[in-house]
């Protein structure tokens, strides 16, 4: 019997308050996979966007890294073990759009982390507060991509939608998150079981787009610092991420 445990990141094993991961969390992971489970990392964010994490972070030996919102699927090795890219087609219409109603979007492609049009001074900081980069500029041209993040208003975000037909779409109340052929976390989440082997689906998240993982996981918890919705659907609710939430529960629960 293979449990497999699926951790998003921001919010959950990081804190984007104080920019640290807790050595108590990463001590729990290894204690999982010691103990012969298997930990994995499902998160929205880019490869570059990793780039700035705390070493342990960065250098710890997830059986697999979910990113891109489950586009992109990396082993132990960082090589691909899957990437599911955009069409050609809706990325000229994203970027067309966004050019028309002068919309800040990011792309994100195997490489690179970058901005489609120009963004403002807000944006670029913004972004900077959380991941401690920022997408370079470069105007949208052949590029494969993985993952698209549009800057849109929540009641504007309708107009977009007809443009993206068999897209996963996650919606924010200012952003919409998009990738191809209704890719997801939960269903990267159900290749890595089949691909590791799992028995048994535990997934930590705590955002809007953690919705489904946790809800069709074996167990899904939530953390303290949730978003209300994903509460509503978690088994549990755990402590917050910059009490050292994760860690406390398996302990608590003699998981490690």
């Amino acid at each position: 019997m293979t449990t497999g445990y699926f951790f998003d990141l921001d919010g959950t094993l990081y804190s984007n308050r104080t920019h640290s991961v807790n050595n108590h969390t990463i001590e729990a992971l290894s204690k999982l996979q010691k103990q012969g489970n298997k930990v994995f990392l499902a998160t929205s964010r880019t490869l570059r966007e990793l780039d700035h994490l705390p070493q342990a972070m960065r250098d710890f030996p997830f059986d697999a890294r979910i990113m891109d919102g489950g586009s992109r699927i990396m082993d132990a090795d960082q090589n691909d073990l899957r990437c599911v890219f955009l069409t050609s087609k809706t990325m000229h219409a994203i970027d067309a759009f966004c050019k028309e109603n002068h919309l800040i979007y990011r792309y994100s492609t195997c490489s690179e982390n970058l901005w489609g049009t120009k963004p403002n001074l807000y944006a670029h900081r913004a972004y900077f507060d959380l991941y401690l980069c920022a997408p370079s500029y470069k105007p949208y041209q052949k590029d494969k991509v993985l993952n698209v993040l549009v800057f849109i208003k929540a009641e504007d975000q309708k107009r977009l939608q007809p443009l993206l037909k068999d897209c996963g779409i996650v919606h924010f109340d200012h952003a919409m998150e998009i990738r191809a052929n209704h890719v997801d976390k939960i269903e990267a989440i159900q290749w890595c079981k089949e691909r590791f082997d799992l028995d048994t689906v535990i997934c930590f998240g705590d955002g809007q787009n953690d919705i489904e993982m946790i809800r069709q996981a074996d167990l899904g918890i939530c953390m303290q610092n949730g978003h209300p919705d994903l509460k509503k659907v978690a088994d549990l609710v755990i402590g917050d991420v910059n009490e050292d939430g994760i860690y406390q529960f398996l302990n608590e629960s003699h998981r490690i």
